[in-house]
């Protein structure tokens, strides 16, 4: 009974040893949470303008445009064979009158405008030369448009073989001189406003670092089963020793 008392207690003193030298696990890292926040911060600049003009209202003369309702107009021509006759048609307007009439005939007819009635004529007839304004050779339908750059009478000299032609309004206008009220700009006005506008926006992370531990040696393993074994064959001849 002695000798199982020895070895119990032989062998609770050399685990003692074992588990006194056995090392605890180390921590190397900290787990507590750090904060931070960072600040972005924006400003933006703008301009605006504004433009106001005033007005102001008056009396005064205006000139407008009317219609000049030329009227219709067919005109006959007899020529010998092989010549052309000539028809003169005065038309009296005052700066600004525009012309627009349209002219058609059954055979080719030419015109000439003229600002006086001053000319001369080919041997036929047919051709004319002086002052002219505009001409218009050979046409069977032709439309003229024209403004007059100044009071006056002006002419449209027209030769042709025996034929006849038609002249319609296509719209002509005349000027009016007339009182009326006239709206004028007197002033313009020019603001400028410049805006400025500063925003802030915060950003804040938390971060929690993971915990980490040192691990035991392999070498302090080798040395635990060192003494694992000699612990082992003391115990077996404290046995032997008791039997």
């Amino acid at each position: 009974m002695v000798g199982q008392r020895t070895v119990i207690f032989v062998a609770i003193i050399l685990l003692s040893t074992i588990t006194a030298m056995h090392p605890n696990m180390t921590t190397l890292g900290s787990a507590t949470s750090s904060t931070s926040v960072v600040s972005n911060e924006t400003t933006l600049t703008y301009t605006t303008t504004s433009m106001k003009t005033y007005f102001k209202s008056t009396s005064g003369t205006t000139t407008a445009q009317l219609a000049a309702a030329f009227p219709a107009k067919g005109i006959g021509f007899v020529a010998p064979k092989g010549q052309c006759a000539q028809f003169s048609l005065p038309v009296s307007v005052t700066s600004g009158t525009t012309l627009n009439v349209q002219m058609t005939s059954n055979l080719p007819t030419n015109l000439y405008l003229l600002p006086k009635y001053v000319f001369q004529v080919s041997p036929n007839g047919c051709i004319i030369t002086g002052n002219v304004i505009l001409s218009e050779s050979n046409f069977t339908a032709y439309a003229l448009h024209w403004s007059a750059p100044e009071d006056g009478t002006f002419y449209l000299i027209f030769t042709a073989p025996t034929t006849v032609l038609i002249l319609m309004d296509h719209g002509s206008t005349k000027p009016i001189t007339q009182r009326t009220n006239i709206t004028i700009a007197t002033s313009t006005e020019t603001s400028d406003w410049l805006y400025s506008a500063t925003t802030t926006q915060a950003y804040t992370t938390t971060t929690t670092p993971e915990p980490f531990y040192l691990q035991p040696s392999e070498q302090y393993g080798s040395f635990v089963g060192v003494i694992i074994l000699l612990l082992s064959i003391t115990l077996i001849l404290l046995i032997k020793q008791e039997w």
